[in-house]
């Protein structure tokens, strides 16, 4: 059985998504758009898979990493501005 740590982490994250999924049904009164239905969607999904966890013996989280490409002109702007707003130190 799951330590009493983990049942505590996936019991909080369905509770979570309960209520997010409330608050979005809410917010999106009337007819939502497809957009909106996906975000309830998946809402209602994480909180079906943190019901589905939150006794069982599985105790992993799943470790998502990801990168997002930067875009090197703003990199370079950031710099270039650093550059020319910068007030140099003098060192004592």
């Amino acid at each position: 059985m799951a330590s009493e740590d983990w049942n505590m982490k996936w019991k909080t994250s369905w509770q979570d998504n309960l209520a997010l999924a409330l608050h979005l049904t809410r917010k999106y009164k009337g007819r939502p758009t497809e957009e909106q239905f996906k975000e309830i969607k998946l809402t209602l999904h994480n909180a079906s898979e943190a019901l589905m966890y939150w006794s069982s013996d599985t105790t992993d989280w799943d470790n998502v990493h990801s990168e997002m490409p930067l875009d090197q002109t703003k990199v370079e702007e950031q710099k270039r501005f650093i550059a020319e707003t910068s007030v140099p130190l003098d060192d004592e």
